[in-house]
């Protein structure tokens, strides 16, 4: 039970019935970080709708992606809102109307200058695309300025441990959303929910303001899988739910999400190769502002393209256990390409075929992910099969579990197994996406990607 004076509105909610010290850089800071004790507050019990309301914007339009700061300053676009061009200054007025006069603080604004761009000249978007990628880009800078506010206010959040997280990762379609939530359910783990990292700076102090930001994040769920209603995505979405940690990264304009809800090539090629060494030290400062509100258990964190750049994540998470979910390149393919369409149909004036780009993005991801991975500790990765996982989810759980260093329990596997058995039927009354769709042969996908097939047995 919380021990906060006003009951918490949101516990996490589990799908089936339940009868490190860390290091690295702390963000817009060098040195090393301090320790602190843990706080009093049980996460599990004290979990609360974060954040009061933000802002006018920030309603239920689609989370979009958001990078970095490699750059000086963008450029500038005097006559942004006479021609509807999408500008930086033109957000950061935006942001200013809000009431946030300190601006000026906002970081990323070179990735963020990159994304508009791209949006500008590649997406095609119609009037309402333009609005609503404003409306999100906007919630998003004033995401950060609300955590650039807490940190300043709140020094003690740098002292947060983050200890030995566990980052799953997979592309979308590959499962790993599924041993995400799985993970979820074990009481010496914890995922932080859709609704915490939809606010990550947010301190609700009534029950009134709880509930605002579960109803904004519920809308952002509801949203998303309306996008792919009976396509077999988005099944595990839900405000209470764990949510991915792409959001975080989001609020830096470091986000390969957004290649996803946007065709945007140019932002996309950036993206590939750019050092998220900042990006990833934004989105620890962000999770260690959420476990300081609510002290957790070890978290557990996911994203379906940490794998590129498993680098710069164990640079700012040295004590981090990753753990990558494999699949049939030929159904991630048709999931992403599935899954950018029916965004894009919702924003843009018309919608290229996007088979043959996520056949190139993914064979480019699979590629640096090899790469990345030639650089990590022994000990630290562990692969894991959907076929696997699906065949047999508690003997699966079990070796991630023991990788993870968490014991596991014969009542646990029983909530593995009844997880993902009623997770399955779900996704049996659905239709998956198919590379036919998308004028892609499932021979060739496999053709394509041989090597990888052969090295993982998928």
């Amino acid at each position: 039970m919380s021990r906060r004076s006003e009951p918490a509105v949101l516990a996490r909610e589990s799908a089936v019935p339940w009868g490190g010290t860390g290091g690295g850089p702390v963000w817009g800071r060098g040195g090393s970080r301090p320790r602190r004790a843990s706080g009093d507050l049980p996460r599990a019990a004290a979990r609360g709708v974060p954040g009061g309301p933000l802002n006018a914007r920030d309603r239920d339009e689609p989370s979009g992606p958001l990078n970095a700061r490699d750059r000086d300053m963008p450029g500038t676009h005097p006559d942004a809102r006479d021609r509807d061009v999408l500008a930086v200054d033109d957000l950061l007025d935006r942001v200013r109307e809000d009431g946030a006069d300190d601006a000026v603080g906002l970081r990323f604004l070179p990735a963020l200058d990159r994304l508009l761009h791209a949006l500008d000249t590649e997406a095609d978007l119609h009037a309402q695309g333009r609005a609503a990628a404003r409306s999100t880009l906007v919630a998003a800078l004033l995401k950060q300025q609300q955590m650039i506010r807490l940190l300043r206010d709140r020094p003690e959040i740098a002292l947060n441990d983050i200890r030995a997280p566990i980052f799953v990762t997979g592309l979308p379609g590959s499962g790993a959303a599924m041993l995400h939530n799985v993970l979820a359910e074990h009481p010496a783990l914890d995922a932080p929910t859709l609704a915490e990292l939809h606010d990550p700076a947010g301190r609700p102090t009534t029950i009134r303001q709880r509930r605002a930001a579960l109803d904004r994040a519920a809308n952002v769920a509801r949203d998303a899988a309306l996008a792919t209603a009976g396509r077999g995505s988005g099944l595990l979405l839900g405000p209470t739910r764990p949510g991915g940690c792409h959001r975080l990264l989001g609020n830096a304009f470091h986000d390969m999400a957004a290649t996803l809800s946007w065709r945007v090539p140019g932002y996309a090629a950036w993206l590939e190769t750019a050092d998220m060494t900042e990006a990833y030290a934004f989105h620890r400062a962000q999770i260690q502002a959420l476990t300081w509100r609510i002290p957790a258990s070890r978290p557990v964190l996911r994203d379906s393209f940490h794998a590129r750049h498993l680098k710069q994540l164990l640079r700012v998470y040295p004590d981090a256990k990753v753990i990558q979910v494999h699949r049939d390149p030929a159904d991630t393919v048709a999931a992403c390409a599935g899954i950018a369409t029916a965004l894009r149909e919702r924003t843009a004036h018309r919608v290229r075929p996007a088979g043959a780009e996520w056949a190139d993005r993914v064979e480019r991801h699979l590629v640096a992910s090899e790469r990345a991975r030639l650089d990590v500790p022994r000990g630290r990765l562990l692969d894991l099969r959907f076929d696997d996982l699906v065949a047999d989810p508690a003997g699966q759980v079990r070796a991630v579990l023991a990788f993870a260093g968490v014991t596991a329990t014969p009542m646990f596997d029983r909530v593995v197994t009844t997880f993902v058995a009623g997770t399955a039927r779900e996704a049996r009354r659905s239709r998956p996406f198919q590379p036919a769709e998308f004028d892609l042969s499932r021979r060739e996908l496999h053709s394509r990607y041989a090597v990888y097939r052969a090295r993982y047995g998928v």
